[in-house]
């Protein structure tokens, strides 16, 4: 009897939440760096979801708030940056990875940073509710600090997915705002981890989340929100909070009793906190920085990151002088937009949009052995010597081009028009190809002519669906063979093998300002000259400066060359 009672005892302490064991890195500070100082290396994702069971653990049956309490916090917090910096970067540098793969990532980096946010904020209004905080006045404004920027990154990887905000965590960070306002400390310079470059205060964290928001509509690719986030670092000090509005300074505002995010400032009303801001000073710097790049600087000289590309940078800026913008200067919407409800056939990448614009150009009878006969009938010619009735009749039947079975397109029902593209919703599930900058051809389900789109813009609407933003180009392609007109120069017995004669796919795009092409950005050299298979009236090209690029695809001018 007294062997079961022993039993059951055991049981119920392995399952306390707060059982003293000497291992328990909850135990005491001492206990917590021991297990810190003796976690596995060499599996960065293990030893993270390690941390992140352990500070879940910590959050769920936290009871106590005294400072040893919080030591043990900040310390686990402390430790895991290096942990949560290789995952990042895990994800930012394999764009191609499979859902799975993706969502696993995603999740493990999510769910780290809101367990260190949830345990900052809760300590955070505790000590706010205290009357005496003499324990922890030292620290208050730094784990408040801590709290903000953490709930930034939470902002931040929801946009890297193109999720809705939810969790009301706009509203949980303006209220650690106002706490750090109403402590007097929101302007403190101080350094939130001792790694980092510079100090900051609250109120320069909250803008900069504030100001990341702005640049992101769901239209930047993740490793763009990232290298923004680095930028904004070194752009503080041109951005200030300010409670009276000027109408002809401040262009943006925030509601810090609201769950939602910033607006451009329109008609303020009095009875709500809001707080204003002007981007002027940051416009000024922004213009700088671009004609620097233009003139030749690079990015690391204009204070932009050191792996940050010119090309890439200019992209960026120019984005960001359109989304910081005063609302008289914005740049408003070019065409209005029509609610519809069409079927749409929808193919991705170039070689499948080469392969359906050939397709479309083949009449439905010819033969793909080029007999001028399709099967059905090429067959009864070798049986019988003509063609039954029954395969006229069958033949007669085939109205359907051959497009329309094949596997690489897509029925899509898009849900609003302009002139300038579509708006739809559909499901994601079995589409990791689908990413802003994706290139694909659209059409109407019942017409024969592609057209060239681009996703711009993606919203995930839930775990298996987005809301997708596609810009149609105005030109219609032309199926074109570019054959480049130089040998690599290696040769065996006087034959080049290297493959550099064989013809490339492309997309040609005629227009009044200049023709374009559209290839693969392996076969891109500045300047290279083409001689072009099937464009009447063309015989060579140069391929001149990229006009736009994204992954699998480039458009590039194509510059006239005199044969």
């Amino acid at each position: 009897m007294n062997s079961l009672a022993d039993k059951f005892v055991a049981q119920l302490a392995r399952f306390a939440p707060f059982a003293k064991r000497a291992d328990d890195p909850l135990a005491n500070i001492k206990a917590a760096t021991r297990w810190v100082e003796n976690l596995p290396i060499g599996d960065a994702f293990k030893c993270q979801q390690v941390t992140f069971n352990v500070l879940k653990r910590f959050n769920e049956n936290s009871t106590q708030y005294t400072k040893d309490r919080l030591a043990i916090f900040m310390l686990l917090d402390e430790k895991s940056r290096d942990l949560q910096d290789t995952l990042v970067r895990q994800y930012l540098r394999n764009p191609r990875m499979s859902r799975p793969q993706e969502s696993q990532l995603w999740h493990a980096v999510y769910g780290l940073y809101w367990e260190i946010a949830r345990g900052y904020h809760t300590f955070v209004l505790h000590i706010s509710r205290e009357e005496s905080k003499n324990q922890h006045d030292g620290l208050v404004p730094l784990i408040t600090l801590r709290a903000i920027r953490t709930f930034g990154q939470l902002l931040k990887w929801r946009a890297i997915r193109y999720l809705s905000t939810g969790e009301k965590l706009w509203l949980r960070l303006h209220n650690l705002y106002r706490i750090a306002e109403a402590g007097g400390f929101h302007r403190l310079a101080q350094r939130a981890y001792d790694e980092d470059a510079s100090d900051s205060n609250c109120e320069t964290a909250h803008l900069h989340i504030l100001m990341l928001n702005l640049a992101d509509s769901g239209t930047l690719y993740p490793k763009q929100l990232d290298l923004l986030d680095r930028w904004l670092c070194s752009w503080h000090g041109m951005l200030q909070l300010d409670c009276e509005f000027k109408p002809d300074v401040h262009h943006f505002s925030v509601d810090l009793s609201a769950d939602h995010g910033p607006r451009r400032v329109r008609k303020p009303e009095a009875n709500k906190p809001l707080r204003f801001w002007t981007t002027t000073a940051l416009q000024q710097k922004l213009q700088e920085i671009h004609i620097a790049l233009q003139q030749g600087n690079t990015p690391a000289q204009q204070g932009l990151t050191e792996n940050a590309r010119t090309t890439e940078s200019l992209e960026l800026l120019e984005h960001l002088q359109h989304q910081w913008s005063s609302l008289a200067t914005r740049e408003q919407r070019r065409a209005p937009r029509e609610s519809i409800k069409r079927l749409f056939d929808v193919t991705h990448g170039l070689n499948a949009i080469v392969s359906q614009i050939k397709a479309a150009d083949t009449p439905a009878s010819v033969s793909p052995y080029g007999i001028g006969l399709n099967y059905n009938e090429a067959n009864d010619l070798h049986m019988y010597g003509f063609i039954t009735e029954r395969t006229r009749e069958r033949v007669s039947h085939m109205h359907v081009p051959a497009i329309a079975a094949s596997p690489d397109v897509e029925r899509w029902v898009m849900h609003d028009e302009s002139e300038c593209g579509y708006g739809a919703i559909v499901e994601s599930r079995d589409k990791d190809w689908l990413r802003v900058g994706a290139l694909i051809g659209i059409k109407p389900h019942e017409a024969s002519v592609w057209q060239i789109g681009v996703v711009r813009r993606l919203s995930r609407v839930n775990e298996d669906t987005m809301s997708i933003g596609i810009e149609t180009l105005s030109e219609t392609p032309t199926l074109a063979m570019l054959h480049a007109t130089t040998t690599s120069g290696y040769t065996v017995n006087g034959h080049d093998n290297s493959n550099a004669n064989l013809p490339y796919a492309s997309l040609w795009l005629a227009s009044g300002g200049g023709d374009s092409v559209i290839i693969d950005p392996v076969h891109f050299i500045l300047s290279q000259v083409f001689q072009v298979h099937g464009m009447p009236g063309r015989k060579f090209i140069a391929l001149g400066n990229p006009i736009e690029h994204s992954e699998g695809w480039m458009r590039a001018i194509a510059e006239p060359v005199s044969s």
